[in-house]
């Protein structure tokens, strides 16, 4: 394999593999799909291996697409940090900001009316993840990520101590809530399995099981009345979810998990980083 490897071909496949689409891949870099196809097939050629599983329907990574993938974004990203530090851009372009999409919603939503009126010329530009694997690379300028804190390579800023709260549609009866199944949200360590031996209520697991893998799909199935959902209770005050939802006649048990926010580095941050990341600190638990 040759030592060079076209620029264009990493931003391609950083692009195609991100969205999961070739044709969503060509709308985003103003490519033909047919130029965004040809481009990987190229980089699968100079590589030797294949980083794609061309289905009917979409494509998706190979094993050693996805570990490609964290080291490609990661170089993209320190590229253009870069770019931007070296030729003084950095004070002129909007904070990006990453984050959870439950956390952005539920939590970070609602507060965006404060910073906005404290701040009203920092630009933050907010980009999305529905989980992260907990060794890639930090997103953006500030990454905002789920777990145990365990980043000792990053500046860290824990944002949330929550508690888990068992919550079912307002509607419903009591006596019909204690019957319904368990609304298992993936990706969280802690969930239900993790909760019923916490509190010592391990029957609450022969109830039927439904998953899904996200909060915000989580919390609007168990508003329809179809099952129970354990709520941080960081969310809890979100207008949507005092509508909706309700505490169940259960424990509450405190959970070692939070979200943090995590400081892009080495770069220095600049003055609008600086300006949200200290907000950040202030709004925190």
């Amino acid at each position: 394999m040759a030592n060079n490897t076209p620029l264009i071909w990493l931003r391609t496949f950083a692009s195609a593999a991100r969205l999961s689409s070739f044709t969503h891949a060509a709308q985003e870099l103003h490519l033909t799909q047919a130029a965004v196809s040809k481009h990987m097939r190229a980089l699968e050629l100079h590589v030797g291996k294949s980083l794609f599983v061309r289905q009917a329907h979409g494509i998706k990574l190979t094993e050693l697409g996805s570990r490609y993938q964290v080291e490609v974004e990661a170089a993209l990203v320190a590229l253009d940090h870069a770019t931007y530090d070296l030729f003084g851009m950095g004070d002129q372009r909007s904070v990006n900001l990453h984050c959870n999409l439950a956390f952005s919603h539920w939590w970070l939503m609602p507060r965006l009316v404060e910073f906005y009126a404290l701040h009203p010329k920092v630009d933050v530009e907010l980009n999305h993840s529905i989980w992260d694997m907990q060794n890639e690379p930090v997103k953006g300028d500030i990454h905002v990520r789920y777990g145990l804190g365990q980043w000792p390579e990053n500046q860290a800023l824990r944002l949330t101590d929550d508690e888990l709260v068992p919550m079912v549609a307002t509607h419903l009866p009591m006596e019909q809530a204690m019957e319904l199944p368990l609304l298992h949200v993936l990706g969280y360590r802690h969930g239900w399995y993790w909760y019923a031996e916490q509190v010592q209520q391990e029957w609450l697991l022969d109830r039927t099981h439904r998953k899904v893998d996200n909060s915000v799909a989580a919390y609007t199935i168990a508003a329809q009345g179809l099952g129970v959902v354990l709520v941080r209770s960081s969310f809890i005050d979100h207008e949507w979810i005092q509508q909706n939802l309700r505490p169940l006649a259960m424990p509450t048990c405190k959970t070692p998990e939070g979200f943090f926010a995590l400081l892009k580095e080495p770069n220095q941050p600049n003055e609008q980083v600086s300006c949200l990341w200290n907000w950040l600190g202030k709004i925190s638990y």
